[in-house]
């Protein structure tokens, strides 16, 4: 590729300040996660083809050439003022519905967060307008640049911390503008400077990132006694550890257990948690009269000596508990190889060498790929209680994608239980029922798909004061397992939500409620599941791979009292994440609406309508900039399932569209545009077929295999990406010359937009719907290519 882009020294800089700009990015996403949420490191993307579509408004009103080592230097400059500015300045995202105060500040941290992309995009923008006919050249090597930013990042965030991409991209930048740079005196004062900031990729402790106070890490850093004893980052993760008398982590744990708790620390994960490390030995009393009061104790007892599969186990609570139950074997595996790495290595001692265990597995990989990979069957699997408690009415995480809890997760593990086999699956409780209750009608969804016969007699339901655990049997539960579920029952002090034969009178009676409102929609679902979801305030429909959103439970007939509690409550965002990705499209409507109308305001007015391309020829630009990211953020999101990490994810699916439309872009005179677009749409299509089908398939093979299969089917798809976008700027160059930057605009601005859209399309009908829709956008772009040749009016 690098050897076909005739890399004079323009080219060079602009695949600098493209890497710049792409590490900028990704380090962007992850300080955003562990500062704040991950919703706003979603609006990232946004951020930057906002970004572009910017520069494409300045170059479109400006005239005169463009500085270009000016531009890179700006664009170093403009990283570590967004830096700065974000880690210095506080952001309380859970006060901006009563202190609007907090809304400006947001609109700081994007318009400083868009500002290098701005420069990197005027740079790019500039290379192209000047470059005419032959755009196509320069905007290959961004695309190029593009690419190799992404292993770069991930590469300086695994050596040194996230932060260190920020120093990344700002020596990147510098690198262009000596590259840029005609003069000896700028490229050696620029080549001094860019040494310097070398150090910079070791992040200096007061540069270090500042998180939000409402993060559950700053959190439990205000016990008295509270130090942070270890903190690692990998190109996933940022994992802290804190040891503090505060943390006591029992999720589920019987209020008549008669323990005192144990010593435990806490392990964060991008500031979420805690999740607790335990210094428990599973032949200790202590560690036995926890597991006996814990929520799947009753599972352990209903099978002794089980064959024990536990899935997403956070830092092993419950390999201790079924290793203390008498298990007689225990396997599992930690879908982010930093907790087993601390496990193993630093708090081997702590958790009382928890993973030498000779009971106990390790597989590499995630939850979902165990299940796949492995021929044994189980008489007990376990979904564990491993993450904090999510309020529903906040509406935080309903944009994350989670491959644990979905239907087909569900169907896999029913696959692998033995003949007497028990799945397990413990959620928090939620008050109205929303967690659990989906939970459940995810359950009963996956039991009906596998075509289980006597469904109501293979279901066991308990209740403690924050808990809910279901289970589910290969049998019918026979009358000796009721009877001793029930003495579990009451000894634990749990309560019955569902059991086959359950009486009126056994409801409610330990943890009491007004109305047992968790009997009543489990049982709705159970007998009339559509009726009973559809009917409910919010949204239980069992979530699938296509949609793995479990925590997406906002409906539009929320939206009336969401909005009434606006100033109300203490709850962030005004109850939904839902609503917080509807305002972030609005406000990209409001800044796309300017750089699509200002430059053919500003070339009529200066009389200049030989510059002005069709109404035509706008929206072949428009569907371009729809059509990539409605593919491209629907592949990340897909693709986060069989390469096991997001992380992994945005690096195959980004470096390869990246480099392979850079590509595309490069060769494509070569290529005629219509029946370019008409492949595109025809790969699309087969590309979205063909990955329902081969993703579960490819979960029992070798990650590698994994990653280059994905690779192979992706080249495709972003070869004939980067067709159109060259060869329709090489056409407008002919039909109405000097038009290259407001092309760039209206792409850019429409991207914004659609990064949005493909979140909330996505969310409420899946992401084949939403890459459907990217390949209708580039059947528009082919329907509208004969715009191209023509002239405004």
């Amino acid at each position: 590729m690098l050897s076909v882009l005739r890399l004079d020294r323009n080219s060079v800089g602009i695949m600098l300040i493209s890497a710049g700009s792409l590490s900028f990015e990704v380090g962007l996403t992850r300080l955003f996660a562990i500062q704040q949420f991950h919703h706003f490191a979603f609006v990232v993307v946004s951020l930057a083809v906002m970004g572009f579509a910017a520069s494409g408004l300045v170059l479109s009103l400006r005239r005169r050439p463009a500085s270009l080592p000016l531009l890179a230097i700006a664009f170093a400059l403009a990283s570590a003022f967004s830096y700065l500015t974000i880690n210095f300045l506080p952001f309380d995202s859970y006060s901006i519905a009563w202190d609007f105060r907090q809304v400006w500040i947001l609109l700081l941290y994007f318009s400083v967060a868009g500002a290098p992309f701005f420069f990197s995009g005027w740079t790019v923008g500039a290379c192209m307008a000047s470059a005419g006919a032959d755009a196509h050249r320069p905007y290959a090597a961004n695309l190029a640049g593009s690419a190799l930013g992404v292993p770069l990042a991930l590469i300086t965030i695994s050596a040194f911390s996230e932060e260190s991409t920020i120093a990344l991209a700002i020596f990147l930048g510098l690198l262009a503008g000596i590259s840029f740079s005609a003069h000896r005196e700028t490229r050696l004062v620029l080549a001094a400077v860019s040494l310097v900031v070398l150090f910079g990729l070791n992040t200096p402790p007061f540069l270090a990132l500042r998180l939000s106070p409402y993060k559950p890490l700053s959190i439990a850093r205000l016990a008295p006694d509270a130090r942070i004893t270890l903190s690692k980052s990998s190109a996933s993760a940022r994992v802290d550890v804190v040891e503090s008398s505060s943390i006591h982590v029992l999720p589920g744990l019987s209020l008549n257990a008669p323990i005192l708790p144990p010593r435990q620390a806490g392990l964060f994960i991008d500031g979420d948690g805690p999740i607790p490390i335990n210094a428990l030995s599973p032949e200790s009393v202590q560690t036995e009269a926890i597991a006996a009061y814990m929520p799947p104790a009753l599972a352990y007892e209903l099978r002794p000596d089980a064959n024990v599969l536990v899935l997403t186990p956070g830092a092993g609570l419950d390999l201790v508990i079924a290793l203390a139950a008498k298990a007689r074997s225990v396997t599992t595996a930690f879908g982010e190889p930093l907790v087993r790495e601390i496990l193993t290595n630093e708090y081997a001692d702590f958790s009382e060498r928890l993973l030498f265990d000779p009971k106990l597995s390790l597989y590499s990989g995630t939850s979902r790929t165990i299940l796949r990979k492995t021929d044994e069957e189980f008489d007990v699997i376990y979904y564990a209680l491993s993450r904090g408690f999510r309020p529903v009415t906040s509406g935080a995480f309903s944009l994350s994608e989670n491959y644990e809890l979905t239907t087909e997760s569900f169907r896999d593990a029913y696959r692998r239980l033995s003949e007497n086999g028990l799945l397990v699956i413990t959620r928090w409780l939620g008050t109205p029922a929303s967690e659990s209750a989906r939970a459940w009608s995810t359950l009963l969804e996956a039991l009906r798909d596998e075509n289980v016969a006597d469904l109501s007699g293979r279901l066991i339901a308990y209740r403690g004061m924050r808990t809910a655990t279901l289970i589910g049997a290969r049998r019918p539960f026979s009358r000796a397992e009721l009877k001793a579920t029930r003495s579990f029952l009451e000894r634990s002090g749990f309560d019955p939500i569902y059991l086959p034969d359950l009486r009126p009178d056994e409801l409610n009676r330990h943890n009491r409620l007004p109305e047992d409102v968790y009997h009543d929609i489990y049982l709705a679902i159970l007998d009339t599941p559509e009726a009973a979801i559809d009917g409910y305030d919010f949204n239980l429909s069992p979530p699938t791979d296509d949609r793995p959103f479990f925590y997406h439970f906002f409906r539009w007939r929320q939206t009336p009292e969401v909005l009434a509690s606006l100033g109300l409550t203490w709850q962030p965002f005004g109850g939904s994440g839902y609503l917080v990705m509807l305002a972030l499209l609005a406000l990209m409507l409001v800044l796309a609406a300017p750089m699509i109308v200002l430059p053919a305001w500003s070339a009529k007015r200066r009389r200049h309508r030989n510059t002005l391309p069709a109404n035509r020829a706008m929206l072949y630009f428009a569907c371009l900039g729809a059509g990539y990211l409605l593919v491209e953020i629907p592949l990340l999101q897909r693709l986060a399932l069989p390469l096991e990490r997001p992380v992994f994810a945005l690096a195959v699916t980004l470096f390869t569209l990246l480099l392979s439309s850079g590509l595309g872009s490069y060769v494509s005179p070569r290529f005629t545009l219509r029946r370019s677009l008409l492949a595109l749409v025809g790969v699309l299509i087969a590309t979205n077929i063909v990955l329902p089908v081969i993703v579960p398939i490819s979960l029992a093979w070798p990650l590698g295999t994994r990653m280059i299969l994905f690779t192979a089917l992706l080249i495709p798809c972003g070869l004939l990406m980067g067709v159109p976008f060259a060869s329709g700027l090489r056409i407008l160059h002919e039909s109405a010359p000097g038009s290259t930057p407001w092309a760039w605009a209206v792409n850019g601005a429409v991207s914004g937009l659609s990064g949005v859209a493909a979140a909330l399309i996505s969310l409420d009908a899946g992401f084949s719907v939403t890459f459907y829709i990217g390949a209708l956008a580039y059947f528009g772009a082919w329907l509208t290519v004969p715009g191209l040749r023509k002239r405004a009016g």
